[in-house]
């Protein structure tokens, strides 16, 4: 009972003091409430045991007061005032022992550099005291490690590494003791015990000198003689080595090291040792250094790798088109998966970039005659693989499009046209604007289709919009590659009509604006070109190719308003069917005036006409305006009516010879007593029409 006293005293004692500092914890760090519990009242001290002897043998030992084990302190996070002797622990530490490190591996270097001079030590013995002193310093590291001094080991385990790899390059390179591949293995290994060491001691200093010793190993014991297989199959172990540890302990500085030393190294070996006959070698180590950095972890590797990749095979390739298209292809496809797998859609619009510039300085500097056969349908195949990749993230990954798959997008189609155009221009011409109508009917299709594809509730336009865009370009293009003279005019026209066409079917005012401005293109021609194509020549009046583009240039105008419905669009289309129609009739009654009358009464005719033309005009409008009840036409007509009466009392009665005066006001007197028996006649029709009107508005 007293051993049972005694216990349950020592419990209360320890959860009093368990309290009591769970309390100053809470305290510390801010949360709880700060007051101390209250001491317990103090239990009366038991009687000491009386001891007695039992057959049992000796009483039970007494247990010894037992000492309340301490709590480790509460680390409150280090005031300001701490901070410099963090930063003092972390110099004296950290960068004094690494430059004691780096000032001992010159220091070896200048025993090793006295000891030669001064004949101390033989060759072989400077070479195994060498590797003795660096397998001691990499022992005494692991040792230091183990008694908890982390950063202390790390300084010498690196310098155990430097001297190794000293040792082993003077046993080659200063003494001739050893074969090439006896120091060439024993510097791998090197390099694969720096890495198990940074591995153990989590310290990426080490990793990063042996993988520099690494990549110095066959620069440093090079002898000249080139062997390619050998030394890029080594440098892809480093490689893979170097990622591994980025990838185990997310350093990725690892990843730019080897990306680094890779790209230096091969291109030093391809500005001294490559040769026509080692094209296939450097371009399968080529892409095998690509597929691994496009593996990195950080996206600015994976990209330069895409265009340093792209510029070797062009550099290797530079005289044979298959081998360069084929593999450049596949690298491009490659950048495509990676970037839709990895979600880094920058990559693909730098793969677009890297193919075809490239291709481009390829093609500049190719020596010969180009394969058409052969170039154009790989061509194809990589505008292809860039065409599928927008709709297939929108389509397959229902991702939201970017500026990357809008870059895609639309500079593939220019890219690729340019690039084609090149190739058919000389011995092709025939066939380029099918090809131009081809490419814009693909485009145009594709619009189309991811428009029915896209679920109506998150649709998003601009993929379709540019597609469609992309189509209208092309259009554009074709005419004036694959027609002539009024042609052109006339294409352009009725691809305007049809443009307008599509934006009113897809509720589209950006459609409807690249309409408009193909009309403007239309306008220009018309009076920039084919106003002039018959200067000299005879042709019959209202039957010829100039009339013909002017007629369809105003059908394409009427149409298009017709399809706008209303609006400011509606009635400028509309007002500008109408001049483009008269200036057409214009053009052939001044050319029947110029080919029929003689040479002194040619302004007087043409005048004439003009005016008569205009008056005809003016009152066929007012009459359509009647019959269909359009106030435009009407008003139309009489402001035609208003300019041909000015034309008639400003410049016709006093410039026109007297017959052509007479005729002139003949026939404009005849014209408005028609018109004003029409306004007459539909009097209170025009008066009922104008107040239905004004009560709809």
């Amino acid at each position: 009972m007293d051993a049972l006293s005694e216990a349950i005293v020592r419990l209360l004692k320890r959860q009093d003091q368990t309290e009591r500092r769970m309390a100053r914890i809470e305290t510390a760090l801010g949360i709880g409430e700060t007051v101390l519990p209250a001491e317990p009242p103090r239990q009366p001290e038991p009687p000491p045991p009386v001891a007695t002897e039992t057959a049992a043998g000796p009483p039970p030992p007494q247990p010894a007061a037992e000492q309340p084990v301490p709590l480790p302190p509460v680390q409150p996070h280090a005031p300001a005032s701490d901070r410099p002797r963090e930063f003092e622990t972390q110099v004296g530490l950290t960068w004094i022992s690494r430059i004691g490190a780096v000032t001992l591996i010159f220091c070896v270097a200048f025993i090793f550099k006295y000891a030669i001079d001064n004949q101390w030590i033989g060759e072989t013995g400077r070479i195994i005291l060498g590797i003795l002193a660096g397998l001691a310093c990499v022992a005494a590291g692991d040792r230091i490690w183990r008694r908890g001094h982390q950063t202390y080991a790390q300084a010498i385990s690196g310098l155990g590494i430097a001297i190794l790899y000293l040792s082993f390059y003077a046993s080659f390179a200063f003494y001739h003791l050893l074969p090439q591949s006896a120091p060439f293995a024993l510097m791998t290994l090197t390099t694969a015990l720096s890495g198990a060491l940074a591995l153990r001691y989590e310290a990426p200093a080490i990793a990063v000198l042996g993988l520099i010793g690494g990549y110095l190993t066959p620069v440093l014991l090079s002898t000249g003689e080139d062997r390619p297989v050998i030394f890029f199959s080594y440098v892809l172990l480093l490689d893979l080595g170097a990622l591994a540890l980025a990838r185990a302990r997310k350093w990725r500085a690892f990843e730019f090291l080897a990306f680094a030393a890779t790209v230096v190294l091969y291109s030093a070996w391809g500005a001294t040792h490559f040769t026509s006959e080692k094209q296939i070698v450097a371009a399968v180590f080529a892409l095998l250094f690509y597929a691994l950095f496009l593996l990195a972890n950080h996206p600015a590797i994976a990209i330069a790798s895409q265009v340093l990749v792209t510029a070797a095979l062009a550099s290797i390739w530079d005289a044979r088109p298959f081998p360069y298209l084929a593999t450049t292809t596949a690298v491009a496809a490659a950048g495509l998966v990676a970037a839709d797998l990895q979600k880094r859609t920058a990559l693909a619009p730098v793969a677009l970039a890297a193919y075809w510039t490239l291709y481009a300085v390829w093609y500049r500097s190719f020596l010969g005659t180009v394969p058409i056969g052969t170039v154009l349908p790989l061509l194809t195949v990589a505008f292809l693989f860039f065409f599928v990749w927008p709709p297939w993230r929108a389509l397959a990954r229902k991702a939201e499009l970017r500026t990357p798959e809008f870059l895609v997008l639309s500079l593939n189609a220019v890219a690729y046209f340019a690039a084609a155009y090149n190739l058919l221009v000389t011995d092709n011409r025939a066939y380029l604007g099918l090809f131009t109508v081809a490419l814009a009917g693909l485009y145009l299709a594709m619009g189309i289709e991811m428009w029915r594809q896209l679920p109506a509730a998150t649709r998003d336009s601009r993929p379709v919009l540019l597609s469609l865009g992309v189509a209208l370009t092309l259009l554009t293009l074709a005419a004036p590659i694959q027609f002539t003279g009024y042609r052109i005019t006339i294409g352009w026209a009725v691809e305007a009509a049809a443009l307008t066409w599509i934006g009113k079917r897809a509720s589209s005012g950006r459609l409807t604006i690249a309409a408009l401005c193909v009309f403007a293109l239309v306008l220009v021609r018309l009076w920039a070109i084919d106003s002039w194509i018959y200067l000299d020549a005879q042709y019959v009046t209202l039957w010829n190719g100039r009339f013909l583009t002017f007629m369809i240039a105003a059908a394409a105008l009427w149409g298009s308003a017709y399809w706008l419905g209303s609006g400011l669009r509606a009635l400028a289309t509309y007002i500008a069917g109408h001049i483009v129609l008269l200036w057409g009739l214009g053009l052939e009654v001044m050319g029947w005036a110029e080919r029929t009358a003689a040479p002194q009464n040619v302004a007087n005719l043409q005048s004439t006409s003009v005016s008569i033309l205009l008056a005809v005009y003016a009152l066929a409008l007012i009459a359509a305006g009647v019959v269909t009840r359009t106030l435009i036409n009407r008003i139309l007509g009489l402001g035609l009516i208003g300019l041909v009466v000015a034309k008639l009392y400003l410049y016709d009665v006093w410039l026109l010879v007297r017959i052509y005066r007479i005729a002139a006001f003949a026939a404009l007197g005849a014209l408005l007593l028609i018109t004003s028996y029409l306004y007459s006649r539909y009097r209170e029709k025009i008066e009922a029409w104008w107040k239905d009107d004004q009560a709809a508005s």
